[in-house]
């Protein structure tokens, strides 16, 4: 798959985990931006090939970093991080392997590319689901042709919802910041009206009538 729906799914674990303080709005962005981080981890095996790393060996596209072995290391490490945080340790190490782990299987459900290594290092052999379904949007240039470019389309409809969801509680409180400027000068004008007219000559007022008889 293209990056775009690892990157929604990263987000949806990163809001589902709710992170650590989340009064803070850099907790909460940094939450988000941990669990994506994990989900589009195991295509670091790209940059691995480019340096040099043998396309068809354990850390090959689609190979070693792909594995479960990679999700469970996964897991351990947001285990540790977890507790210097004072994160929920299950919890957190749960969605770490999860975040990478979902990479996996969206993977496997592609229509195309690499079989993948799930069981390394017990096993090199690749496998790949017998359904796929989901889109697989070519690297590189490629995207540009009219056939990447569609399927980049389909697959960003299929997880714009889910990322959506993810994001909702960010978008919202900007709409409430946007918002909250616009109640306070109708709340000021309003209060100025009620409040009675505080000018000198509003001191000098006609001494009240008094009958003469």
């Amino acid at each position: 798959m293209a990056s775009f729906g690892h990157v929604a799914v990263g987000l949806l674990t990163g809001r589902l985990h709710g992170g650590g303080d989340q009064s803070e709005r850099r907790s909460r962005w940094g939450t988000l931006a941990l669990f994506t981080i994990l989900s589009t981890l195991p295509d670091l095996d790209v940059l691995l090939v480019a340096l040099g790393a043998s396309e068809t060996g354990p850390f090959g596209h689609r190979g070693a970093l792909h594995s479960l072995t990679m999700a469970c290391a996964a897991g351990v490490f947001c285990a540790v991080a977890a507790r210097r945080w004072r994160w929920p340790v299950l919890r957190t190490a749960l969605a770490g392997a999860a975040a990478v782990a979902s990479h996996t299987l969206l993977d496997l459900l592609g229509a195309g590319g690499k079989n993948l290594t799930l069981f390394w290092p017990l096993s090199s052999a690749r496998f790949h689901s017998p359904w796929r379904f989901l889109p697989d949007a070519p690297r590189g240039l490629k995207l540009l042709s009219s056939t990447g470019l569609l399927e980049f389309v389909t697959e960003f409809a299929l997880f714009l919802p889910i990322t959506l969801y993810a994001l909702w509680p960010q978008i919202r409180a900007r709409l409430v910041e946007r918002q909250l400027p616009r109640l306070q000068v109708i709340d000021g004008a309003s209060t100025a009206k009620a409040t009675p007219d505080q000018s000198p000559n509003s001191a000098r007022r006609d001494p009240p009538l008094r009958s003469s008889g």
